[in-house]
């Protein structure tokens, strides 16, 4: 198989996983020191790194959520990088409004693990943080 075929499956078992609320089975894809980013504009903190920051940081994020459902549209690969471009549909805890955005994050795959994670809320600066004009 193809590595861009591998990171494609390992990315879709990825996003299969949240969306089954099944953070565990999310986190065996990643590497032993993963670390996640959030766009600057969109949280000031440190990065989560390993798997039980990460795991925290997902468990709350996703605690926040009454409904989170990333859906990935399209896979760009650069490299050791993959942007999935995702249709997000979403409802905040206690919202009734629903949410419905097309986003990007940025994946760095290396030894069939995910051992990065990026998520944006704007495609083009995804695109361009994985150095690929969009």
């Amino acid at each position: 198989m193809a590595q861009d075929q591998q990171h494609r499956e390992l990315l879709r078992n990825f996003y299969d996983a949240l969306n089954r609320d099944d953070l565990d089975a999310a986190l065996r894809l990643c590497g032993e020191d993963v670390e996640v980013y959030q766009a600057p504009d969109v949280v000031a903190s440190m990065p989560a790194k390993g798997h039980k920051d990460v795991a925290t940081y997902l468990h709350g994020w996703f605690e926040s959520w009454h409904a989170y459902e990333p859906e990935p549209e399209e896979f760009i690969e650069a490299g050791d990088q993959v942007v999935v471009m995702v249709h997000l549909k979403a409802r905040g805890k206690g919202s009734r409004f629903e949410i419905e955005e097309h986003m990007a994050d940025v994946f760095t795959v290396q030894n069939g693990k995910i051992t990065r994670l990026r998520f944006y809320v704007d495609r083009d600066v995804a695109l361009q943080s994985a150095g690929v004009s969009g």
